[in-house]
C-alpha cells in the first residue's frame, strides 16, 4: 500500500509497504531505501537486516532501550504477542509498546515520528 503523507524531511519517513517489503524516504535525502529484511527504524536511524527475536532476548530489550524510544512498535507480518516480562520491564522505563500488523504499525510510525516523538519501528518479515 502506498502512503500519501505531507513529506518531513528531517525524518525517516515510510512511503509505503505491503506483506513482503517497506520503503522509506530516507531523511535529509530523496532517496527511497526498499527493505525486504528485518529492519529497526527510527526517525534519524534505518538498521537494516537486524533481527530481534519473538522472544526478545535480554541484550536485544537492552539494544532496543538503548535507541531510547518512548514508544516501541513491533510488527510482523503476522501477529505477535509480548511476553509479560518484556512488558513489565519496558512500561517500568516509561516506554510504551505495541505490537501490530505491518499495515497498521507503518502508519503509527509515520504519525508519531511526524509529531515529532521518538518512535522506534521493529519490523519481522518471516
Amino acid at each position: 500500500m502506498k502512503l500519501s503523507l505531507e513529506s518531513h524531511s528531517d525524518i525517516n519517513e515510510i512511503t509505503s509497504y505491503d506483506d513482503n517489503h517497506v520503503v522509506i524516504r530516507s531523511r535529509n535525502s530523496l532517496d527511497l531505501l526498499r527493505l525486504e529484511e528485518n529492519f529497526i527504524l527510527t526517525p534519524t536511524l534505518v538498521v537494516p537486516n537486524k533481527t530481534i527475536s519473538d522472544v526478545v532476548e535480554p541484550n536485544e530489550l537492552d539494544y532496543l532501550k538503548a535507541l531510547e524510544p518512548e514508544v516501541l512498535i513491533l510488527s510482523k507480518v503476522a501477529e505477535q504477542q509480548l511476553s509479560p516480562h518484556v512488558l513489565v520491564t519496558l512500561s517500568q522505563q516509561a516506554i510504551g509498546v505495541e505490537s501490530m500488523l505491518i499495515g497498521a504499525a507503518c502508519r503509527t510510525y509515520n504519525l508519531l515520528a511526524a509529531e515529532g516523538r521518538h518512535v522506534v519501528l521493529v519490523v519481522k518479515f518471516d
